[in-house]
């Protein structure tokens, strides 16, 4: 039986494996800007909130934060993109959760053409119903008539409300940040934290402040605590 109707996936640290690619291209666009290299704590921060919002962290005005995610965004596309894996397991876990009616969704602050362009790279276009994704930096209004989706929690809302077909309480967000707890705890669903990922217990616990989350060391745990 299963306990949700709706499971919504981060994609960094949840489904792909992807810190190599991201790394490799902040690294990339420090040095064409010229910009002291942070530290390597600091570079690992890089993985899971939105760009701009990182170089705002390490100081950068908004002029050069705009330029810096355009710069990351051009070598994403040409280099970064390519090392992303799914994780292991994972791909067992997503057919076993459909066959048992659960309707999937990934919401990620990652840019929606990256987004989309890495599930389908990794095979994993019939398994989502719904890829969410940015569609503008903060403050600025998207290409398209679109509400802005700059955060975690706007880009779940809309995916949730693409989906919505039940109480908040029948749905779930699995990621591997405390962007990710705080977007639960914001719409008012459930929250898994992937261990295996790129954030902390520590960070999950404390961001998530509408219950008490769930945590899993692998993939395979996942299915699980999905169905009863």
């Amino acid at each position: 039986m299963k306990k949700y109707d709706i499971v919504l996936f981060d994609l960094d640290g949840t489904v792909s494996e992807s810190g190599e690619g991201i790394l490799d291209c902040v690294r990339m666009m420090f040095e064409e800007m010229n910009k002291p290299l942070p530290d390597e704590k600091s570079l690992a921060a890089f993985i899971g909130p939105p760009m701009y919002d990182s170089l705002k962290r390490c100081g950068f005005n908004r002029t050069d934060a705009e330029k810096g995610v355009e710069i990351y965004k051009s070598n994403f596309v040409k280099h970064g993109i390519y090392k992303n894996r799914v994780y292991d397991g994972l791909n067992d876990v997503l057919i076993r959760l459909k066959k048992n009616g659960i309707r999937l969704g990934v919401a990620s602050t990652k840019y929606q053409k990256f987004v989309d362009k890495i599930i389908t790279m990794l095979g994993l276009d019939d398994c989502f119903e719904i890829v969410g994704g940015s569609n503008s930096l903060a403050g600025q209004k998207p290409e398209n008539d679109e509400p802005p989706r700059a955060n975690k929690i706007e880009v779940m809302n809309y995916v949730i409300n693409s989906l919505k077909k039940s109480d908040n309480d029948r749905i779930v967000m699995i990621g591997d940040t405390k962007y990710d707890a705080e977007g639960a705890s914001a719409v008012g669903c459930d929250f898994i934290g992937c261990l295996y990922g790129y954030g902390t217990k520590e960070e999950m616990e404390a961001f998530y402040t509408a219950g008490k989350p769930v945590f899993v060391e692998t993939p395979s745990e996942i299915a699980d605590k999905l169905i009863i």
